[in-house]
């Protein structure tokens, strides 16, 4: 566990992990109904980064309705497995994508109005390529919600993150108050 530790770029968090982010008490905390409803909705395409098992992925195939489509972008392939057998159960197949990923480059992403960045940035390799990406593919006016956790993120690490964010295509929006977070929602320019 890195508890406490600076931010150490290229750490991923193993998918068998994710029980300690996909749980009730964590929904608690981070409740993605309250956290996404100001931006994702229906009829939108939405890209989830680092989704892990899918605490975001799946309520926001209920947000963006019957029209929209929600890519579940991970690097673990078992982690996406989790997604689809979750989608599958609730139904939801038909609006998630699911999307292996590399971890030195996500890759060329589809074109999406709205994209998630919730507690893994710090873990890219590197952090430019990454936004960079995300600036390819978040259409001009769309948002990237980036959140990090304080506990692996100091507030200097966090900035240096929106720092890059912005030089390579997004202004920033506004710091939405997100608990146990630094947060910031960036829009493509």
């Amino acid at each position: 566990m890195k508890m406490f530790f600076k931010n150490r770029p290229g750490h991923i968090c193993s998918w068998r992990s994710q029980w300690t982010l996909n749980n009730p008490i964590r929904l608690l905390l981070h409740p993605p109904d309250t956290i996404l409803a100001p931006f994702v909705k229906p009829g939108m395409t939405v890209i989830d980064t680092g989704c892990g098992t899918g605490a975001f992925t799946i309520p926001m195939a209920h947000m963006v309705g019957e029209t929209g489509k929600v890519l579940a972008v991970e690097l673990q392939a078992e982690a996406l497995a989790r997604i689809e057998e979750k989608a599958e159960r609730t139904g939801l197949t038909r609006r998630i994508e699911t999307w292996k990923c590399e971890a030195e480059d996500i890759g060329p992403l589809p074109s999406a109005d709205f994209a998630l960045s919730f507690y893994m940035a710090h873990e890219v390799p590197d952090i430019q390529v990454y936004f960079t990406r995300m600036a390819e593919c978040v259409k001009p006016g769309g948002l990237l919600l980036l959140a990090e956790p304080p506990i692996h993120v100091s507030q200097k690490a966090f900035k240096r993150e929106v720092h890059t964010a912005l030089d390579v295509g997004f202004a920033l929006e506004t710091a939405p108050p997100i608990r146990f977070s630094h947060a910031a929602m960036l829009k493509r320019t």
